[in-house]
């Protein structure tokens, strides 16, 4: 069976709000693919250049996995952890195709799959072989009903090139159960490729430091999106996604517009350094702190009902937060804006945003904080903070952005 993925998918003064505000049915088309970081998925293991790897679970068909030296043969190995033990329906490749000025013949062709439920290193069992066309998707049914938890994909042939081979995206699709957002799997230190990392989770919140900064954000469907902020430099801030895998090990990507970089690593050990959350615990409302010191953050954890502006009861930790940051009386007026991902038409983004937008204002309003003083906007897609072309891009563009108005930022 042919499959084609989803490819694109507070000091003084006032502050400009905004709002996660993206449509439902684009959580519905990530979901179909679990093999994403975005929905929990990590690489364990990768034969040849796991550093390009990363790419095979980003949820974007044209950049992914290729080998770095010609002397670097096959059999290529793979290994993917998923979020929870999911009993699989089908699995897949997508292929490189014929790429505009690369190597002729040298997309993945014959690709071995298998899966277990007992860890990364053994207990496999094959699933059967993908045969892929050379521009193309493909993919094979799994009828065994064993929730399983790992996968390796071994890429055994391309399409006749003698020193090079591509692969784009893996993919699944099959029943997984919900994994709580509130578990405590969040709350450690862990070296990372940039340093380290303390984070402290209070049901779905986050809040913590790295290095250099800080990182503020929530939990939803066991996946974490932040916010990161240096401490030096107001102007040096992004937005990260991570995942805490079987291992306890921190797996994710950093965004700094428009870049994206992996980011994580082990649990830390009694030689890691410390953060600065060792010395101070991270504020009881991070929202507020950061206003006071920035002025701005993107949030996390604000949720609707599908292609709808009703609020979910799981926002009410970040709505109330929010709330006393903003304070309930005397305060800065703020702008509620909605983001979305660039998934949907403008225009219905844009309605979307502003209505969900309201939905807020309406909130906080229902909660102390004055009503005049909250103006509801909708942006839609317009002002992304990561790449729309990954699937974690996307989780991290739709988003709550609280923002000090200036002559620049009206």
């Amino acid at each position: 069976m042919r499959v084609r993925w989803l490819r694109s998918f507070v000091r003084t003064g006032c502050a400009a709000l905004a709002l996660a505000a993206a449509s439902e049915s684009v959580a519905e088309e990530q979901r179909a693919n679990l093999l994403t970081l975005a929905n929990g998925t990590v690489v364990v293991r990768a034969s040849v250049d796991p550093e390009r790897a990363l790419g095979l679970v980003d949820g974007n068909a044209t950049q992914g996995w290729s080998n770095q030296r010609p002397k670097d043969r096959p059999p290529y190995e793979f290994v993917f952890e998923l979020l929870a033990p999911t009993v699989l329906r089908e699995v897949g490749v997508d292929t490189a195709g014929k790429r505009p000025g690369g190597a002729a013949g040298a997309a993945a062709k014959t690709i071995e799959v298998a899966a277990s439920a007992s860890g990364p290193e053994d207990g496999f069992t094959p699933l059967g072989t993908i045969e892929v066309a050379e521009d193309g998707a493909a993919s094979i049914p799994v009828k065994d009903p064993t929730p399983v938890r790992w996968l390796r994909f071994v890429v055994r042939a391309n399409h006749g090139n003698a020193d090079w081979t591509y692969l784009d995206e893996v993919t699944a699709d099959g029943d997984q159960p919900a994994v709580p957002d509130d578990d405590g799997r969040y709350t450690g230190a862990w070296e990372s490729n940039f340093g380290p990392i303390e984070l402290v989770q209070t049901g779905a919140q986050l809040a913590g430091c790295y290095r250099d900064g800080t990182l503020v954000g929530s939990v939803a469907g066991g996946v974490a999106r932040l916010a990161w902020q240096d401490r030096n430099s107001p102007k040096v801030h992004g937005t990260a996604l991570f995942v805490v895998d079987a291992r306890k090990n921190l797996t994710g990507v950093q965004y700094r517009k428009p870049s994206r970089a992996r980011w994580g690593g082990p649990p830390a050990t009694a030689k890691t350094p410390k953060t600065e959350c060792s010395k101070t615990p991270p504020p009881a409302n991070p929202i507020a702190a950061a206003l006071a010191t920035r002025g701005t953050i993107e949030l996390y954890g604000i949720h609707f009902d599908f292609d709808s502006d009703v609020l979910q009861a799981r926002s009410e930790p970040v709505l109330r937060q929010l709330a006393e940051a903003l304070g309930t009386a005397a305060g800065p007026a703020v702008n509620v804006v909605g983001h979305t991902d660039d998934v949907g038409a403008d225009p219905y983004n844009l309605d979307l945003s502003r209505r969900r937008a309201d939905a807020v204002v309406a909130w906080l309003a229902a909660h102390g904080v004055v009503r005049g003083r909250l103006t509801p906007i909708g942006r839609g897609e317009t002002e992304p903070v990561a790449d729309n072309g990954t699937a974690d891009g996307r989780a991290l563009n739709r988003r709550v952005t609280v923002a000090q108005r200036s002559e620049e930022n009206p």
